[in-house]
């Protein structure tokens, strides 16, 4: 008996979360609220107690939410907060209206409304807050999943809610039609706004999924059944419907229309007598291809934008996943900003839910990006998109071909599978365009079937910042197709194939790829060479290694970024020609214009009153005026280019990374005005020289924040967008960013481990925080070789052991499978 009561509690709940899932508006199952008893915050959690009556008794129940929304309701024993509520008279909301309420909390006043009884059960409104306008406002924007932009001069405007998308003309997609699959994309609820033309128009006809409204220019009333309000309006009618299968809200100035919604005849609202006992109350009729239809007289311009909501309660794979979320939980981070726990992350710029990882393989988090379908109007090709639309990421299986991270941190060992998800989604996703199958994508911004592309820029830094590591083989394909025909549209350009191969060479061993690009190599090289000015001792280079939207007179057209790579690119040029043709003159010149670049750089861009290399040379405004910029930054004082000095290392990192430091990571460009993707955010694919330089200097503080702030962002999103706003922490444009992904493998691998590798071999200089000792990484590559890596302790290297011997470097030319143990002290 006890067991059938437990599962049909069971059944009930599931049932009962299913449906808030779909809802917007929150109901108490299939009963009656009789009245909102109290309401206030507890802890932030906001808590209520209401009275139902379920088969004629009056019950008092008490529940808590994570958010104002009512999202994540759960049942508690009793209402423990201050009641702040209170009912009200003073607002105008009409309709299926059983009682109005109003919450205060920190001298804001939010509106709630209970609802009538649908004869099954009734509903708590959104929330609404009153503007200084005397206007009423849906505070709902926390729940927006997508957007779409309807806009045409039409007597007839169809919109549908339910669509999907397809490969159009690179790099475009286009929206067909939905066919009722699970690749559609759509929402059980959603806000709609309007702005209908109606100069010369009698009557405007507005149909949405569950109700039909006319507006009549006459006596200037929207109606519905029973129900009219007044909208007032010169040229355009302007209102907001929020709606979901239950309740459809319409908010038109300081007036709001509460409705019960009456289902279609195919698909009504029916109770079903309980003839086998176990069927009680059905309800039926969610509408699985809704549709906004606007009707007039004649044609009329009318916008309407839409936005797919996502509704009060987890899926049902979340909320089984959070039944084994772990009850203890141990602080790793945190600032004035965000928090991040083992298994937690709580965060002030998206707030509630927080985002909680189950194990090192599942994440929960309510999706909280808006996704778009149309280009911004903006000159930079803006729009965000979504790779997966799911509130529950799990790794895939076939990630155990990437190397495995094993730590007593499940949010680290988690971020590093959603990493390695991201590398193996950019190679064998089906996103690759034509003829680039099994190589890097630099995103995953359109769809299956067309992905962004082969970037050479994109290549070369996601092989440098460990990608030759992670993947050698889809390495070695992408940077040979890349220098080639790859998309090339950076002031460095011509730097980066030689740099590229180079460095896939020292980690791989593999001298192949540089005798099949050697040719493009050598028309590079007279490219740079044709750029290189012997007055001033540099190459031209207008825009920094970052950018390639905007021009940067502030350098004098020799940015320190561009600079540091054309100085990589002599010197790699130098080697491989050495390598593959002995040493000749073509080599000694080469190497000896790297050495002189180098020491360029450290003449005229180091600034010692500002603590940093400026973006700019002795002269230019950038000098001057103390200008950084992150990715020229992380160039210079990064070992792979041997540039700034120890001292230098330690000012960037102790002082001078301050300038451009913000809670969410260091901001690509901090001493420009303007704002678009590259200026204002952070890009965490140009924070890999600094954690390497972290570990070189054993600044672990500086390391551990880099590393907490790039996994709130990753497990908050399950991804790894393109773009994270320094002012707001918010993330948008593209997902799966490989070298973004690859930027906080980079983290691991030449931060916390502290790997660099030349030609004797590879060396570790770890660098662990408390947080993450015992650290081990199993089958990462090296040469022809496979290793395991395990740390012990925390501090500097004691001494390393490899296959059981003390060593002071891995070898070169290595095979094999082996293990490398590092001892570490204080």
């Amino acid at each position: 008996m006890e067991i059938r009561e437990s599962y049909e509690t069971r059944r009930r709940e599931e049932e009962y979360r299913a449906a808030l899932e779909k809802s917007v508006h929150y109901f108490s199952g299939n009963s009656y609220i009789t009245e909102l008893r109290k309401m206030g915050y507890d802890q932030a959690k906001l808590q209520v107690e209401y009275e139902t009556e379920e088969s004629g008794k009056q019950i008092i129940c008490s529940a808590a939410a994570e958010t104002k929304t009512f999202f994540d309701t759960k049942a508690t024993e009793k209402f423990s907060a201050k009641n702040s509520l209170f009912k009200c008279e003073d607002v105008n909301i009409y309709g299926d209206i059983r009682q109005i309420y109003s919450l205060e909390n920190n001298g804001k006043k939010t509106v709630y409304g209970l609802t009538e009884s649908d004869g099954i059960q009734n509903y708590i409104t959104i929330p609404y807050v009153s503007g200084e306008d005397g206007k009423v406002y849906e505070d709902i924007s926390s729940h927006r999943i997508w957007k779409r932009e309807f806009s045409a001069k039409t007597s007839d405007l169809d919109c549908a809610l339910r669509f999907r998308i397809a490969p159009d003309i690179w790099p475009n997609i286009k929206i067909k039609e939905a066919d009722l699959s699970p690749e559609d994309i759509f929402a059980h609820a959603y806000e709609a706004i309007f702005d209908i033309e109606t100069k010369g128009k009698k009557q405007v006809e507005i149909q949405l999924p569950y109700q039909t409204f006319y507006w009549n220019s006459d006596t200037e009333m929207l109606i519905c059944g029973k129900y009219q309000i007044e909208i007032k309006c010169d040229e355009k009618l302007s209102f907001v419907a929020v709606f979901d299968q239950y309740v459809t809200e319409i908010i038109a100035g300081d007036k709001v229309l509460v409705l019960l919604n009456n289902l279609t005849n195919e698909a009504k609202e029916i109770s079903v007598i309980d003839i086998s006992g176990n069927l009680g109350k059905i309800r039926v009729g969610e509408n699985n291809d809704p549709h906004i239809h606007v009707v007039t007289e004649k044609e009329t311009e009318t916008e309407i934008t839409v936005y797919g909501l996502r509704g009060l309660a987890y899926s049902k794979e979340a909320t089984e996943a959070l039944r084994r979320k772990k009850s203890e939980d141990r602080l790793i981070f945190a600032n004035d900003k965000f928090k991040v726990y083992d298994n937690h992350v709580e965060d002030i710029c998206y707030g509630k839910p927080d985002a909680y990882i189950i194990n090192s393989e599942e994440i929960v988090s309510a999706d909280r990006i808006l996704e778009e379908f149309q280009w911004r109007k903006t000159k930079w090709g803006d729009m965000t998109r979504k790779s997966w639309r799911t509130d529950k990421w799990t790794a895939d299986r076939n990630l155990k071909k990437y190397p495995i991270l094993k730590s007593s941190s499940d949010i680290l060992s988690a971020t590093w599978n959603l990493a390695m998800t991201v590398f193996d989604r950019c190679t064998d996703g089906g996103y690759a365009l034509p003829g680039q199958e099994h190589m890097w994508q630099a995103g995953l911004f359109q769809c299956k079937g067309e992905g962004f592309g082969v970037w050479l820029r994109d290549s070369v830094h996601i092989a440098m910042r460990g990608g030759s590591l992670i993947d050698p083989e889809t390495a070695g394909r992408s940077l040979l197709y890349a220098i080639k025909k790859g998309f090339d549209n950076g002031s460095d350009g011509p730097a980066m194939g030689a740099v590229g191969l180079w460095d896939y060479y020292l980690a791989t061993g593999d001298r192949s790829l540089l005798e099949d690009g050697y040719d493009v190599l050598r028309e590079t090289m007279t490219e740079i060479e044709n750029r290189y000015n012997e007055d001033k001792g540099l190459v031209r280079a207008e825009q920094s290694t970052s950018n390639d939207a905007f021009p940067e007179p502030e350098n004098a057209g020799y940015s320190l970024g561009s600079e540091c790579y054309y100085m990589k690119a002599y010197d790699s040029m130098a080697k491989i020609e050495k390598l593959l043709h002995g040493e000749n003159e073509n080599s000694e010149k080469w190497s000896r214009v790297s050495e002189q670049l180098r020491e360029k750089i450290r003449e005229e861009y180091w600034n010692d009153e500002a603590g940093y290399f400026t973006s700019g040379p002795k002269g230019s405004e950038a000098y001057e005026k103390k200008i950084w910029e992150t990715s020229g930054e992380e160039a210079a004082l990064w070992d792979k280019f041997q540039i700034a000095t120890q001292k230098q290392r330690r000012k960037i990192l102790n002082s001078g990374i301050h300038t451009a430091m913000t809670p969410y990571g260091i901001r690509l460009f901090p001493h420009r005005k303007e704002r678009n993707h590259f200026v204002g955010p952070v890009w965490p694919v140009w924070e890999s020289g600094f954690a390497s330089a972290a570990a070189e200097t054993q600044n672990r503080e500086l390391l551990l924040t880099m590393l907490a702030q790039q996994m709130r962002t990753a497990v908050l999103h399950k991804n790894f967008h393109e773009v994270l706003e320094a002012d707001t922490g918010k993330s948008w444009r593209w997902p799966g960013q490989l070298w973004h992904a690859c930027g906080f493998a980079a983290q691991v691998l030449y931060g916390i481990l502290g790997i660099s590798y030349d030609e004797q071999g590879l060396r570790f200089q770890p660098c662990v925080p408390d947080a993450f000792k015992g650290l081990e990484i199993e089958n990462l590559n090296y040469q022809s070789a496979k290793l395991t890596v395990k740390t012990s302790g925390v501090g500097t290297v004691e001494y390393v052991i490899f296959d059981g011997e003390k060593v002071d470097f891995i070898p070169y030319g290595l095979t094999g499978n082996h293990i490398v143990h590092i001892k570490l002290k204080n």
